[in-house]
């Protein structure tokens, strides 16, 4: 299934939103700098749409970063860390083109980070705001620091 959402989306980490004082090398936001991989699923039957989100800590602080779909052809999805703290993230991934929507969508995704994984939820709402219109959760694991 083409669910086309993310994570962690997991999902790991992302771009402006943390605006820490602390060094690049210090804070919480360099827990999930990296390259991640994984898949987010609507339902337990769900085989998972896979994904990869790649990150970095900038000098402000904050975490930047992109997602991009490992299995079909599509443009990268900004995502902004809203909320970063030493065991978990909420990221704000687009606004993107959701193929599993067949809508333009903005997703948040809240995850928890456990050794080299990062785990959680997602929701996806139109673009334009409403109510949501798809939920999930997300799997990933850290590739390279």
């Amino acid at each position: 299934m083409r669910t086309l959402l993310c994570v962690a989306v997991v999902l790991a980490a992302c771009a402006p939103g943390e605006r820490s004082r602390t060094p690049a090398g210090a804070g919480p936001a360099h827990k999930y700098a990296g390259t991640w991989e994984g898949r987010s699923y609507r339902s337990a039957s769900d085989t998972g749409t896979p994904w990869r989100i790649v990150t970095a800590v900038a000098p402000d602080g904050s975490l930047r970063g992109t997602m991009t779909y490992t299995s079909v052809t599509a443009p990268p999805v900004p995502i902004r860390a809203r909320d970063v703290s030493d065991t978990a993230v909420v990221n704000e991934l687009g606004p993107y083109h959701s193929i599993a929507a067949n809508a333009d969508v903005v997703t948040v995704a809240t995850g928890k980070v456990r050794g080299d994984s990062l785990n959680g939820t997602f929701e996806m709402r139109p673009a334009a705001g409403g109510n949501p219109i798809m939920t999930g959760n997300f799997r990933s694991k850290r590739v390279t620091p």
